[in-house]
C-alpha cells in the first residue's frame, strides 16, 4: 500500500492567480508534442509545412479545451452542470473528457484543412503520432488531482488517495503507461518501419483510435465508474460504452481507408 504523495494541485500562487499542475501538464504535453511533430515533418512526408502546422495549434487547443470540457460535463454529469453552468468554465478544477476533446480536435482540424486545402488524412496521421505525449501528461494530471482513481485493491502498489480510507488502483498511472508511453512507441515504431502504413493515409489515425480504445477497455474494469448506464440487469460505465463504440468505429474506418488505398493503387498501376 502506498500513501498518496503530498502534491498540492496548485503549483504556483501569484496574488489572486493560482496556476494548477493540471494546466501546466497540458502546456508541457502540447509543447513536447509540437517538438516531436517538427521532427516527424523533417523525416517524413505529411504534405504540410512546419509553419502551417504551427498555425494549426490554436485550433487544436480550442478543440481540446472546449470539446474536452463539454464532453465531460455533458456526458458524465449533465444534470449537475446544467444546474451550475458557471462551473463548466472551471477547467482548472479538472474534468476533461478524452472523447469530447477528440471530437473537438477532429472538427477544428477539418475546418483548418478545408480552409488551407490540406489533406485531412495526412494531418490526422501526424496528430495520431504525437497525441500520446499529451495523453501521458494529462493522465499524470489526473493523478495529481486525485481523480479518476480505481476500485479497492490489496495489491502492494495500491494508493490511498486523499479523502479515501482504503487503497485503490492508481488507474491514472495505468492509463499514462498504456495510452501514453506504450501507444506512443507502438505508433511511432510502426510508422517508421512500415512503408505500407505510411503510404495508406489515414491508417495511422485509425490505428491510434483502435489501440486507445483497446487500452482504455483494459483499464476501465479497474476504475470507479462514476456514471453508469443500466442495460437490463447490468450497469455499464459510460467510459466502457464510449470506448466500445470508438473501437467499432475505428475498425470500420480502417476497412474504408484500406479499400480506398487499394483502389488508388490499382488505378495507379493501370496508368501507362
Amino acid at each position: 500500500m502506498i500513501s498518496f504523495p503530498a502534491i498540492d494541485p496548485v503549483a504556483i500562487i501569484l496574488g489572486p492567480l493560482k496556476v494548477h499542475w493540471y494546466g501546466i501538464s497540458y502546456v508541457i504535453g502540447i509543447i513536447l508534442a509540437c517538438h516531436w511533430a517538427h521532427g516527424l515533418l523533417r523525416r517524413f512526408q505529411f504534405n504540410i509545412t512546419p509553419k502551417l502546422f504551427d498555425d494549426l495549434l490554436p485550433y487544436v487547443v480550442i478543440g481540446i479545451v472546449i470539446g474536452g470540457r463539454l464532453g465531460h460535463t455533458m456526458l458524465y454529469d449533465p444534470i449537475y452542470y446544467l444546474s451550475h453552468p458557471l462551473e463548466i468554465l472551471q477547467v482548472w478544477q479538472g474534468g476533461m473528457s478524452f472523447h469530447g476533446g477528440l471530437l473537438g480536435v477532429v472538427v477544428m482540424t477539418i475546418i483548418y484543412t478545408k480552409r488551407h486545402k490540406l489533406d485531412f488524412y495526412c494531418l490526422g496521421d501526424l496528430m495520431a503520432l504525437i497525441s500520446p505525449i499529451g495523453l501521458f501528461f494529462g493522465r499524470l494530471a489526473n493523478f495529481i488531482n486525485a481523480e479518476l482513481y480505481g476500485v479497492e485493491t490489496s495489491l502492494p502498489w495500491g494508493v490511498v488517495f486523499p479523502r479515501q480510507s482504503v487503497a485503490r488502483h492508481p488507474t491514472q498511472i495505468y492509463e499514462a503507461a498504456l495510452e501514453g508511453l506504450v501507444l506512443f512507441f507502438v505508433l511511432n515504431f510502426a510508422y517508421k518501419y512500415s512503408p505500407k502504413l505510411r503510404a495508406c493515409k489515414g491508417l495511422t489515425g485509425c490505428l491510434f483510435l483502435s489501440l486507445y480504445a483497446l487500452f482504455r477497455l483494459i483499464v476501465e474494469p479497474f476504475k470507479v465508474q462514476e456514471v453508469v448506464v443500466q442495460l437490463g440487469t447490468h450497469a455499464i460505465g459510460v467510459g466502457i460504452i464510449l470506448c466500445t463504440l470508438m473501437l467499432l468505429l475505428s475498425i470500420l474506418l480502417t476497412v474504408v481507408r484500406l479499400r480506398a488505398f487499394k483502389t488508388i493503387f490499382e488505378r495507379t498501376a493501370q496508368l501507362p
